[in-house]
C-alpha cells in the first residue's frame, strides 16, 4: 500500500504590515483552487483577521481558529466554503482575541491535520518578526 500523500503548508509572512501578504494568500490560494488542487487559507493574524474580507466571505465566518483549537466546534463547522470555488476553504482568525492564546503545539496540530485533508495549506501570518 502507497503511503498518503501530505498537502504542502505555505507560510506567507514578511517583517513590516501592508506589504501584501493577505492578498498575496488569497490570490495564490485562488489559483491554485482553480488549478483543481484543495486548498485552504489559515488566517493567523489573530486581533486583525483580514482573509474573511479580501475574499468576501466574512458575512460567512460563524467560528474562527480558536475555536477549533480549544475544540469549541469541529474542524468542518469553522471552515468556510468559498463562493466562487469548490475546492477553496477558509479558517478564520479570532477577530477578538490575543495572539498569545494561540498554543504554538496546538497549532502544529491543526495543521497537520489540514495537510491530511487539503492538497495546500497557505498560512497568512501577522506582520513582524514575533511569534504569533
Amino acid at each position: 500500500m502507497e503511503p498518503q500523500r501530505r498537502g504542502r503548508a505555505i507560510v506567507l509572512t514578511s517583517g513590516n504590515g501592508g506589504v501584501g501578504k493577505t492578498t498575496t494568500t488569497a490570490n495564490l490560494g485562488t489559483a491554485l483552487a482553480e488549478r483543481g488542487a484543495r486548498v485552504v487559507l489559515v488566517d493567523a493574524d489573530v486581533g486583525l483577521r483580514n482573509l474573511d474580507i479580501v475574499l468576501g466571505l466574512e458575512s460567512r465566518v460563524k467560528y474562527h481558529v480558536l475555536d477549533v483549537l480549544e475544540e469549541r466546534v469541529e474542524l468542518d463547522e469553522a471552515l468556510v466554503a468559498d463562493k466562487h470555488s469548490e475546492n477553496l476553504r477558509l479558517l478564520a482568525a479570532a477577530q477578538s482575541r490575543e495572539k498569545d492564546e494561540v498554543q504554538t503545539a496546538q497549532m502544529e496540530a491543526l495543521i497537520a491535520t489540514l495537510r491530511e485533508r487539503f492538497d495546500f495549506v497557505l498560512i497568512d501570518c501577522p506582520a513582524g518578526i514575533e511569534l504569533g
